[in-house]
């Protein structure tokens, strides 16, 4: 279920950006941090505390701020609604994957998972399949080792921290974006992208802040 539910965020993801653009795009997929929190509460029992839904709601505004939707606005759209279902099926598959981790090893989930998308995309193969440069061909090996150590490290977190901890941090994705697009690129990142990127830290430091905090006061006590 966890995988179809993410093959089919992918699927929307990828159709709805097709038309929509970047900005748009991205905030609207950033309400899944928000839906992760939200369902936590009924489907693994987790308890969120108040500074918890403060720091989702903190990185959620980030975003908003750092992609400029606040000034704009956005029409709504059957790519919106595919953006925003992709956002509650990743936000589904990820609480799913809370709930896998406690019982299973990392390996194998990611090999079950790998594997069902291998056997997906083996299907589609025939039918959209272009001929590959070599620099393309290392560009996409180079980008599915970091994917794999991205999705390990999403596994092994997802073990070790309740999914209202870890959803805030999801938003740190975008700082990253607009760094490396800097790096890369040259692309200046406008005054509202530090903006977003400072309330987007802010909220990480709420998380990391208070449960440093509860971490002494338990030790103390």
């Amino acid at each position: 279920l966890r995988n179809l539910l993410l093959l089919a965020a992918w699927l929307s993801y990828y159709t709805a950006a097709r038309d929509l653009g970047l900005a748009e795009l991205t905030t609207l997929y950033y309400a899944s941090p928000v839906v992760m929190t939200i369902l936590s509460v009924p489907i693994l029992g987790e308890k969120v505390p108040g500074y918890r839904w403060l720091a989702v709601v903190v990185g959620f505004v980030g975003v908003v701020v750092a992609c400029g939707i606040a000034a704009r606005g956005i029409t709504l759209s059957l790519p919106v609604y595919l953006a925003l279902q992709a956002a509650i099926f990743w936000a589904i598959a990820t609480v799913l994957l809370r709930k896998t981790a406690l019982h299973e090893r990392t390996q194998v989930q990611m090999t079950i998972s790998s594997g069902f998308f291998i056997l997906f995309t083996a299907l589609a193969l025939p039918f959209v399949w272009q001929p590959v440069s070599p620099v393309d061909l290392v560009l996409m090996s180079g980008t599915g080792v970091l994917a794999g150590i991205g999705q390990f490290a999403l596994f092994e977190g997802m073990r070790r921290a309740p999914v209202s901890v870890l959803a805030p941090f999801e938003y740190t994705s975008l700082v990253w974006a607009f760094a490396l697009g800097y790096l890369i690129w040259s692309d200046v990142p406008g005054s509202n992208v530090f903006a977003g990127a400072a309330l987007i830290f802010s909220a990480g430091m709420i998380i990391i802040a208070r449960e440093r905090l509860g971490g002494r006061f338990r030790v103390r006590t």
